[in-house]
């Protein structure tokens, strides 16, 4: 079998990833404690924050920071409700805090440095399992993520665990496996709604496959749990805004945002301004409606700059165009920025591993389309959208998985290269 360990690395896989997982979590609380808990919260962060610690006091979904500045209280879909239902969990249990609910992040993201080594292991063997975790577990990116108030942290780990759960119906095609399948892409879609293209993108597809008979009913059984898993959150914003809402309504905000002058020209373009945004008046989900046509008129009225903006906004969220400013921006998204620079530099090596892994897998006949479905995705979302390095996250975790592979192949080409190297790193069982 490959993949496995031999000599003195031999250890229990299990084991071995325990204590990768227990030392990403160190290094995330170290991170925390040193330098995320010095940033100021803001945007976003201090929504889901607000939100939290709302929810734990039984006050519902309602737009956080009017009812905490104001006392206005008017009923909330501005995000998808996972995370900050997590959030309140730890709320409840008297983490009301900034450090507390980063605390409770840190433990999502080493949630995903746990299911990393499990995803590395079904791709190539336990070795890039552990190689892969170990990646996850002190790659700057996602450590830095991990110290935010942002939903990224439970993205990754959801990613994961459906990248996995899309590897599992490869091997086995079923109903449940499906079902399964079509689940986790639902609660990545409640934690970002771009999620919901993965029922595109690798639900039907890997469904689709592996014999005819069946072919319908696992179609069905992912789309029906994708379904009944939104329904609860479909139905209650329904109800609320007197109108259908896909999931959030910061739809509106991103096409406003991101549909303007200052980000359609100038050293900004790709990016997204708040400044940008209109004043509209009526519930969150008519002002988002509002928004969303303002955006949309602007891209069509400016439609001859419309492929070059696009072009800008896929090389922004890949780090290809102005990283260093695209790591300044990420400052107001509550990251270092020291921490983000160093993160970019050792993006680019993982990137080219991945690249190398991805040739690797093709040359061994392995399915390529579940771990390139988030790069899709990303891509996608950041030529609708606009291109910062967060809403990369759901690709970071295939790019880890990918690297591993490259690492653990080029480690056993090293073996074989040096006399005796083998019998500490054996490539073959």
């Amino acid at each position: 079998m490959r993949g496995r360990l031999r000599g003195p690395l031999a250890r229990p896989f299990w084991l071995v990833l325990g204590l990768i997982t227990v030392a990403g979590l160190v290094t995330r609380v170290v991170y925390i404690l040193i330098v995320a808990r010095h940033i100021t919260v803001q945007g976003d962060a201090l929504t889901f924050h607000l939100l939290a610690n709302l929810l734990a006091k039984g006050h519902g979904f309602v737009a956080a920071q009017p009812y905490a500045l104001q006392g206005i209280k008017e009923p909330t879909a501005e995000h998808p409700p996972l995370y900050p239902v997590l959030l309140s969990g730890v709320s409840w249990l008297g983490g009301t805090s900034y450090t507390a609910h980063r605390l409770a992040s840190a433990v999502m993201g080493t949630g995903t440095v746990f299911a990393v080594g499990l995803l590395g292991r079904r791709v190539g063997g336990e070795r890039v399992g552990l190689i892969a975790a170990a990646v996850a577990a002190f790659y700057p990116i996602l450590i830095v993520t991990d110290g935010t108030l942002l939903s990224e942290s439970l993205y990754g780990l959801l990613i994961a665990l459906t990248l996995l759960a899309a590897h599992r119906l490869w091997d086995v095609p079923s109903l449940g496996r499906a079902a399964v399948l079509g689940a986790l892409v639902a609660l990545c879609a409640l934690t970002r709604a771009e999620a919901s293209l993965l029922l595109l993108l690798l639900v039907i597809p890997i469904a689709w496959r592996g014999g005819r008979p069946f072919r319908g009913r696992r179609i069905a059984a992912g789309v029906v749990a994708f379904f009944l898993v939104l329904a609860p959150w479909l139905i209650r914003t329904w109800i609320v805004f007197d109108q259908p809402v896909w999931i959030s309504t910061n739809s509106g905000t991103l096409l406003a945002g991101a549909n303007c002058g200052p980000v359609y020209h100038g050293d900004q373009i790709g990016l997204w301004r708040i400044d940008c945004l209109k004043l509209a008046r009526g519930t969150e989900a008519h002002k988002a409606s509002i928004w969303r046509s303002q955006g949309i008129d602007y891209a069509r009225d400016n439609a001859g700059r419309v492929p070059l903006v696009v072009g800008v906004r896929v090389l922004r969220i890949w780090d290809f165009y102005r990283p260093n400013q695209a790591a300044s921006y990420e400052t107001l998204e509550q990251r270092d920025l020291r921490s983000e620079q160093i993160g970019t530099g050792v993006y680019y090596m993982l990137l080219a591993l991945a690249i190398y892994g991805l040739v690797l897998l093709r040359r061994r006949g392995a399915p390529l389309w579940i771990l390139l479905s988030a790069p899709v995705l990303v891509t996608i979302s950041g030529a609708v959208g606009y291109g910062i390095t967060r809403l990369r996250m759901a690709a970071e975790i295939s790019i880890v998985v990918l690297a591993a592979v490259a690492i653990v192949a080029l480690l056993e080409r090293l073996a074989v290269a040096i006399p005796g190297a083998s019998d500490t790193l054996d490539a073959e069982a």
